[in-house]
């Protein structure tokens, strides 16, 4: 037996007795994901989990065939969540919002400004800004991520300090 219940702004599923309290993301038999549900979401990805240099993020948000393209090249979710936890150094890397996440029912979109720490030898920390555009589908879910960069590639690397 298995069930959600909604209130007070939380979702609890129920299952054979024991109450389990979820966000409403995260409960399995979310079919839409709300513009509250998905900003609050992609905040707490920005600001607590700093997925933009750990990869920590919260997949139940994405479809699983969501691509994810940076200035670089283009993944899919678990390689870009891989590489991004081998390429910086999370712990020493600083990723702060500019500004609000501004949500549509077609994209979210935000603003960034980010000390990186690179995980190769000596360490060398760049300082970058941009913006980030996360497609949604007609049910809120993200369907890609695409990175842009205020500075072009060859600017950053070259402004690295170790």
């Amino acid at each position: 037996f298995k069930t959600t219940l909604t209130g007070l702004g939380v979702a609890c599923t129920i299952n054979t007795g024991l109450v389990i309290p979820t966000t409403p993301a995260v409960a399995s038999e979310v079919e839409k994901i709300s513009d509250e549900v998905i900003k609050k979401t992609v905040e707490s990805d920005i600001l607590e989990r700093q997925f933009l240099v750990t990869g920590n993020l919260s997949p139940e948000i994405y479809r699983s065939t969501a691509s994810f393209t940076d200035e670089i090249d283009t993944y899919k979710m678990d390689q870009w969540m891989k590489g991004t936890q081998k390429l910086f150094v999370g712990e020493k890397s600083e990723i702060r919002l500019v500004g609000e996440v501004q949500v549509s029912k077609e994209q979210v979109e935000f603003r960034f400004d980010e000390d990186l720490m690179f995980r190769i030898p000596f360490n060398p920390k760049v300082a970058l800004t941009g913006k980030v555009i996360l497609a949604r589908d007609e049910d809120g879910f993200i369907t890609s991520y695409r990175e842009f960069w205020d500075q072009d590639v060859a600017t950053v690397l070259k402004s690295a300090k170790f």
